[in-house]
């Protein structure tokens, strides 16, 4: 009989799925027992419990109440009960009563459940198999956190991604031009680090309206969770700081602003990641700052990583260019003259480098001054002078900027107007100009019975039948009378989009229009409703009304005019003549050209003919003067940006080379199909259910007869996916499977976590073995106990390493590949397994105890490889920032400091790494 006493930790050997029990009481015959995790109490008699003591061994790696990461180092009993000497992971001990484990933790004890004859079916075996070789594969791998995103693969996007994410605590200014994508660059960011573990708590700062096109992006595009805070979720979250009820938060700099006491929560969140949209509206100059701009820059100096973001990195004044740079970095950027200095010193060289980049011969009195600031460069080659001007001169490492000039791909715009005739009614409804953009707003119910735009639009969509078309207009009230309208007067049936709508219904409407055998034809947005959806399928768009604001207009072209269009777009204006409409218009088609083209002087005309404009709005009769002063001012700014363009940064922020291998990375891993097989063979095992769906779909549901009561999320009334990339990106209503989706990490995690498939008998019948031959395959992982932001996988992930031992202790892995043994299982007949492992039980043991020499020593040599591999790298790493360092002021000296701090914390946790047993199959050839 066993002993038990009250605060012993015990397993249950038929029922692991309660957890971790722990003793309440005795009576002398009975036992009671509670499992926390999840609410069960069992009463056993103590006579023939099916119960296994925990005792814990030196190296194990645990987690207290509090869920603290330890590694067992000693361990000491007294009166019944263990006290655990434990270590964390900064190498701090700590003393542990078994009492305080974490009653949600698995034990994962192969040895014991083999030799008491618990076994598993072999397929969830072969299953951990291929999920621990999965982890090895992408561990450190060049492609690992940007696979998984719902996103084209757009080599300057990836470029970036890497670059930024690569670094320790990556602090800059991404500042592409409009319609190159910078806040997918910012979630592909984003999913890396929290991905690797560097970033745990981010927060995400934008402008209020844009705060649902950012909530929208990062679900649908990166499976990533923000809680989106506005002044109604703060006020309700009952804790003293509501920012620390989320570990991913989104809200407006505008609520900050706003509130003394959301600033001082913000500022007391502890933030491993700050990201600011439009971080250009951050007003600072040598006299003063603005309280938005104080406020970014307090978080920015309690915040490791901090990514702004702006199209106009210097178009609105070079001195609010400087503060932008100086929230990054104030030890370099703290004098604006100083900085002058070094731009006008700069110059020149940026010049050099754009000769050579065009092969344009250079002089020997230029090739001097590269010599002077280079150094030795006689014998060098063109490319190798351009990658140490890159590295080494001008604000590169902080700063990346990707220009339309510089990036091909995007389609032809061709504008098509429709001027009409304005109706007296809207003439005489209002005498302000503004209303008269959008009169149908005014003169309310019925407008569309006497708007020349309602018959023109089924008249368009008649001619252009088939092809999909979307409408953009300001009100979400005009996309519900067009709908009504376009049904009563011509039976023309149109999906609508718009801020009113819950995200399923807007997600149900997106892939109705992206249908392309029974969708609709036309989909009519509002303005704020089109935000963060792009519908590169569809070629024609209707601007129903013209906004104020160039970035509205770019921003809805935008919907369109993206990287992956494959068509010349068609815009289509109809606009009521002789009034505002018309001047609005003409400012923009002949001042400013911004329909067929990018301008990206818009809004810094607009900031200068603001009034201007809006007196002309008034009197048509300026319009004439405004057009011709719009045409000057754009092609003056434009024509000083164009002379400005950095070859330099430009190289810097997109190197089309190395970026196409990146992009050939991750299309062979789509190809490959192995996520998808691995995927269904796990439902098939779980007991999940699959059927083909529409359009090359998967429709996915929870089965009846399934493992638990839930899979990973998957829905109780399921979900349609799709493991093709194409296909996710014209249907968002498909989730997107790949390797990081939640779903197969989740269901990676939840296989290592528990005990399916550690213990496993086969027969084997293989002509390979004249007799009957014991085998006995191991598998054991390496692992080494890290914090996260040192980033250990890198160069010792958790790696299998796989032991095929015989009767003798021979190992044969080398000869004999895992997938060449299949066999019968024996799960269904446990009387004659059982009877197979009984009698073997002796010899097993010795395997046992050979296998753990045999895995000990092959860790001994995975640890001395990746401590060569990591002194190695970062040495080259500290190398390169020193010398950098001496020309390139922009390394920062707290960054090569953090490196140095890093490697010698990393050569600590390699130390510590321990081999574990995670499962056993024992093979009975034939």
């Amino acid at each position: 009989m066993q002993d038990f006493v009250p605060g012993q930790r015990w397993l249950s050997e038929t029922q692991a799925e309660l957890g971790l029990g722990i003793v309440m009481a005795t009576d002398g015959r009975c036992v009671r027992i509670d499992y926390p995790a999840t609410g069960e109490t069992r009463l056993y008699a103590m006579r023939d419990a099916p119960l296994a003591r925990l005792e814990l061994g030196v190296g194990e790696r645990i987690r207290d109440r509090q869920g603290r990461e330890l590694r067992v180092i000693g361990a000491r009993a007294e009166r019944g009960l263990i006290t655990y000497r434990c270590e964390d992971l900064d190498g701090l001990d700590h003393e542990l009563p078994e009492s305080e484990l974490d009653d949600h933790q698995r034990f994962n004890r192969p040895q014991q459940r083999l030799l008491s004859g618990r076994i598993d079916s072999d397929h969830w075996f072969g299953l951990r198999y291929r999920t621990w070789r999965q982890g090895m594969r992408e561990a450190g791998a060049s492609t690992f956190g940007l696979l998984g995103a719902r996103v084209a693969l757009i080599a300057h996007q990836l470029h970036i991604a890497a670059e930024v994410a690569g670094r320790d605590a990556p602090r800059v200014l991404l500042a592409d031009e409009v319609g190159l994508g910078k806040t997918i660059e910012v979630g592909l960011i984003l999913h890396r680090l929290l991905l690797t573990g560097i970033a745990r708590r981010v927060l995400v700062v934008t402008p209020e309206p844009l705060l649902h096109q950012w909530l929208v992006e990062m679900r649908r595009r990166f499976n990533l969770g923000f809680a989106l805070f506005d002044r109604e979720r703060f006020e309700a979250i009952d804790e003293t700081n509501p920012f620390q009820a989320e570990q991913q938060v989104l809200c407006s700099l505008d609520l900050l602003v706003s509130r003394p006491d959301a600033e001082q929560a913000v500022l007391d969140g502890q933030w491993d990641l700050l990201v600011v949209d439009e971080a250009h509206h951050l007003a600072w100059s040598e006299s003063g700052a603005s309280h938005a701009y104080t406020l970014i820059e307090a978080l920015a100096q309690r915040t490791p990583g901090v990514l702004l973001l702006t199209a106009t990195p210097e178009q609105l004044g070079r001195a609010g260019h400087f503060g932008r740079l100086r929230l990054l970095d104030p030890a370099r950027f703290h004098d604006y003259a100083a900085f002058r200095e070094e731009e006008a010193r700069y110059a020149p060289i940026a010049a050099l480098a754009a000769r050579l980049l065009d092969d344009e011969p250079l002089a020997a009195a230029d090739w001097a001054t590269l010599g002077s600031l280079l150094g030795d460069i006689e014998g060098m080659g063109r490319d190798e002078v351009i990658e140490r001007l890159v590295d080494r001169h001008g604000t590169g490492r902080v700063l990346f900027r990707n220009t339309r000039a510089s990036i091909p791909g995007f389609p032809g715009r061709v504008l098509v107007p429709y001027p009409l005739p304005e109706p007296q009614a809207y003439r005489t409804s209002t005498s302000d100009p503004l209303a008269r953009l959008t009169p149908e707003r005014v003169l309310g119910p019925g407008w569309d019975a006497l708007d020349p735009r309602v018959d023109w639009l089924i008249a368009t969509l008649r001619e252009l039948r088939p092809a999909k078309v979307l409408l953009i207009c300001v009100q979400a009230q005009t996309v519900l009378d067009l709908r009504e309208a376009l049904l009563r007067r011509a039976g023309l049936y149109a999906a609508i989009f718009h801020e009113g709508m819950e995200i399923v219904e807007r997600d149900r409407a997106a892939a109705y229009f992206a249908a392309v055998e029974d969708g609709t034809q036309l989909l009519l947005c509002s303005e704020i409703g089109s935000e963060g959806r792009n519908f590169q399928f569809a070629h024609h768009l209707i601007l129903f009304d013209l906004p104020l604001e160039p970035d509205l207009l770019e921003q809805r072209i935008g919907r369109l005019d993206r990287i992956g269009q494959t068509q010349t777009i068609r815009l289509h204006v109809p606009y009521l003549s002789g009034g505002p409409g018309e001047v609005l218009f003409r400012w923009y088609a002949e001042g400013l050209n911004a329909f067929e083209r990018v301008c990206p002087a818009a809004s810094a005309v607009f900031a200068r003919q603001g009034e201007t404009l809006r007196r002309a709005l008034a009197d048509p009769s300026l319009t004439d003067a405004l057009v011709a002063e719009a045409r000057a001012l754009s092609e003056e700014l434009n024509a000083e940006m164009a002379a400005g363009r950095d070859r330099l940064l430009e190289l810097h922020s997109h190197r089309s080379d190395r970026d196409a291998a990146l992009v050939d990375a991750i299309e062979e891993i789509d190809a490959s199909r192995e996520a998808s097989d691995y995927l269904t063979r796990f439902w098939d095992a779980f007991g999940v259910e699959h059927e083909s769906g529409p359009g090359g779909s998967l429709v996915v549901r929870p089965g009846s007869q399934m493992l638990h009561e839930t899979f990973p999320r998957l829905p109780e009334d399921g979900l349609t996916a799709t493991f093709d990339r194409s296909s996710a990106l014209a249907h968002e209503d498909r989730e997107f499977l790949t390797w990081e989706h939640p779903m197969a990490r989740e269901a990676m995690e939840l296989l290592t976590a528990s005990d399916l498939g550690t213990s496993v008998l086969i027969l084997v019948r293989d002509a390979r073995f004249k007799r009957a031959t014991l085998l006995l395959e191991l598998l054991y992982v390496a692992e080494c106990p890290a914090p996260p932001e040192l980033l250990v996988g890198r160069f010792l992930p958790p790696t299998l390493v796989r032991l095929l031992l015989d009767a003798e202790g021979r190992d044969h892995a080398g000869e004999i590949a895992h997938e060449a043994l299949r066999g019968d299982c024996l799960t269904r007949n446990f009387k004659l397994a059982r009877s197979v492992i009984g009698s073997q039980a002796p010899r097993l043991s010795a395997m046992l105890a050979r296998g753990e020499t045999l895995a000990q020593e092959a860790v001994v040599r995975l640890e001395q490889e990746a401590m060569t591999r990591m002194e190695q790298v970062l040495g080259e790493e500290l190398d390169r920032l020193i010398a950098l360092a001496r020309v390139n002021p922009s390394v920062r000296e707290d960054e090569i400091e953090r490196l140095r701090r890093r490697r010698e914390r990393l050569g600590q946790s390699l130390r510590k790494t321990h081999p574990r047993l995670d499962a056993a199959r024992v093979i009975v050839t034939t």
